[in-house]
């Protein structure tokens, strides 16, 4: 499988992933019902209320059924991965149901790496069909990279740089935001650098060879794609 298609997390990166999979999307209560059980083992499920959102939860066969949201759940579950890890093909398992891909755990790609996890992103087969979506609609403000800060001042490329919002220490950026309006403090509606393209319904990035990292990565995954409304095939 090419190595684009195929992403090596630590352990502690997957943790974080799933927590960024839950944090993301909107409601994946099926999917929080049949995680529980793999992680507070025999006896514990979760009771679905047909009519709203609430759920009951019960976290082990001799614990009391208490009534729970959902994000009381994707805490509890996070809580509980972090104090007390899965072995790595359990954590696997997990993985393999919140991503909805192939997941395996080994060794990483380097000599003597540490063992992890491999995503099998899915992705191989995509096709982006231009409908801009991503661009338009996504929260993608914090997911600037010092690294992509750095590239364009590598290139010279202030054009870019007038839209990017720094945190410095010193003279070191530490962090940084896309687009805020130049002169401003104001985010950007939408990507400064989408435009319209000749064929209908179509848009193309101005900035295509040198767009942020975020860009480049999206859409991590089917799921994501699917989850966040993206029209490729």
């Amino acid at each position: 499988m090419p190595k684009k298609e195929r992403l090596f997390l630590t352990f502690d990166e997957a943790l974080d992933a799933v927590r960024a999979d839950f944090a993301h999307y909107g409601s994946q209560l099926n999917l929080l019902a049949v995680i529980w059980p793999m992680v507070f083992g025999d006896g514990a499920y979760v009771l679905k209320n047909a009519r709203s959102r609430s759920v009951w939860a019960k976290a082990s066969a001799n614990s009391k059924l208490i009534p729970s949201s959902e994000a009381d759940l994707k805490k509890q579950i996070m809580d509980r991965l972090n104090r007390l890890p899965p072995d790595p093909q359990h954590l696997a398992r997990i993985c393999r149901l919140v991503f909805g891909v192939r997941v395996t755990a080994g060794p990483g790609p380097e000599p003597g790496a540490f063992h992890g996890l491999w995503i099998d992103t899915g992705m191989n087969d995509f096709t982006c069909t231009q409908c801009g979506r991503c661009c338009r609609t996504l929260d993608y403000r914090d997911g600037c990279r010092v690294s992509d800060y750095q590239r364009w001042q590598d290139l010279g490329r202030t054009d870019i740089l007038d839209w990017v919002g720094v945190v410095r220490q010193g003279k070191e950026v530490t962090a940084c935001r896309i687009w805020v309006t130049p002169g401003t403090n104001d985010f950007a509606p939408t990507c400064p650098w989408l435009a319209r393209s000749s064929e209908p319904n179509r848009y193309v990035c101005n900035i295509h060879d040198v767009r942020p990292t975020i860009c480049r990565q999206y859409p991590g995954s089917r799921k994501h794609a699917r989850l966040t409304g993206c029209r490729g095939v």
